[in-house]
């Protein structure tokens, strides 16, 4: 299907600036673009699907995809740059981001442009971020950047056993724990095609070359191995949605439970598991009392994130955080994701949850358009 001349747009416009992928229209995450379409046409806004590498900066357009309601389908058309964008960028590799970069930058500079939030640039930024916040660091765990071999032979000399997460990975991929045993070493995780990775050393060369080999040069972290584990010895952790509402106030807009497949060192949905209610998931495993305690600190941390984070990068629209409770009791801050996923809350029987995950983003686009303010862009 060829592009029509460029479209003309009644009222304000949001642009869901995506990368390509497989399929047609050429890019995942339909049902929910679509959803963010309807809703927008409710608030007089129009919604389109874009790509940053497929602008024409002389003309100011950009080719795009807008749901058609009336017929049911996606079409293919020319539109001007969009007032607002919302980044659901997700990077397969170095060289995709790479490409994206300059277009991107250039698109943040552009005057009459704003993007609802800036992407967090990966775990380690994050964690330097979260660090610093007293709040927040002792739920921390203990973490550190892999720099050489060196690094995860001190770990398991002094630990006996470690996390391994790429700095840039996201759904669980490239994770491994790496455990000392008495014959030798085991390591445990998922791989970059999110499959099941289980193997045995009974040297430690061996395991270092494997481990060497298995990350490929990325950037990764070493990180303080927790049990986070049910009582059956599931995986589980915590997801919080924190957005930006219709006032431009952050609120908490849900929280569910992610259990992992049998065997799997991660919760992650992508990787087997299955999401549930939070609040009778904890009463199960820890009681009443400590349930309640749980919640409230997951709901009071996942509110502080945002804020801290914003201090240091810059504007948000969501967050994805990620919390831990091991066999304790205690809570741990895992993980901090700029572009969360929606599947965990599509389970959960608050109707008001599932639909604000999903309407958040637009209703903070409508709220930006409305009330104009000084721009904040940050270096890509």
């Amino acid at each position: 299907m060829k592009a029509t001349t460029a479209t003309r747009i009644s009222g304000n416009t949001v642009g869901i600036m995506v990368c390509p992928s497989a399929g047609d229209p050429p890019f995942s995450e339909k049902q929910y673009y679509r959803r963010l379409s309807l809703l927008g046409q409710k608030l007089g806004l129009a919604v389109f699907v874009f790509f940053p590498h497929r602008i024409d900066w002389e003309r100011r357009r950009v080719l795009g995809y807008r749901y058609n309601a009336s017929g049911s389908r996606w079409e293919k058309r020319l539109y001007p740059l969009p007032e607002t964008v919302y980044d659901r960028c997700f990077y397969s590799d170095a060289k995709l981001f790479a490409e994206f970069r300059e277009p991107i930058r250039r698109l943040m500079q552009t005057p009459g442009t704003r993007f609802l939030g800036y992407g967090l640039k990966g775990k380690w930024s994050v964690h330097q971020m979260m660090i610093r916040d007293e709040t927040l660091s002792p739920y921390i765990p203990e973490t550190e950047l892999l720099q050489s071999p060196a690094d995860i032979e001190r770990w398991l000399e002094e630990k006996g056993e470690l996390f391994l997460k790429p700095h840039g990975g996201s759904q669980g991929k490239g994770v491994l724990r790496v455990t000392r045993e008495e014959n030798g070493y085991a390591v445990n995780g998922r791989s970059h095609r999110n499959e099941a990775v289980r193997s045995g050393f009974r040297s430690k060369r061996r395991l270092l070359d494997w481990i060497a080999a298995f990350t490929g040069g990325r950037k990764y972290l070493i990180q303080q191995y927790l049990i986070l584990t049910t009582t059956e010895g599931e995986a589980f952790d915590i997801r919080a949605l924190v957005q930006k509402n219709r006032t431009g106030r952050w609120e908490l807009t849900g929280i569910a439970v992610r259990r992992g497949a049998p065997g799997s060192v991660t919760s992650n949905l992508h990787g087997g598991g299955h999401a549930e209610e939070a609040l009778p998931f904890l009463r199960q495993q820890y009681g009443r009392p400590a349930a309640e305690t749980i919640e409230s600190s997951v709901r009071e941390l996942a509110l502080r994130i945002p804020y801290v984070l914003e201090q240091y990068h810059g504007r948000l629209v969501e967050l994805g955080v990620d919390i831990g409770v091991d066999t304790t009791g205690h809570v741990w801050i895992l993980e901090a994701n700029s572009k969360p996923g929606r599947s965990s809350f599509a389970v959960l029987t608050d109707k008001k949850v599932r639909l604000d995950s999903i309407r958040n983003p637009i209703l903070y686009a409508k709220f930006l358009i409305d009330n104009p303010g000084k721009r904040h862009d940050p270096s890509l």
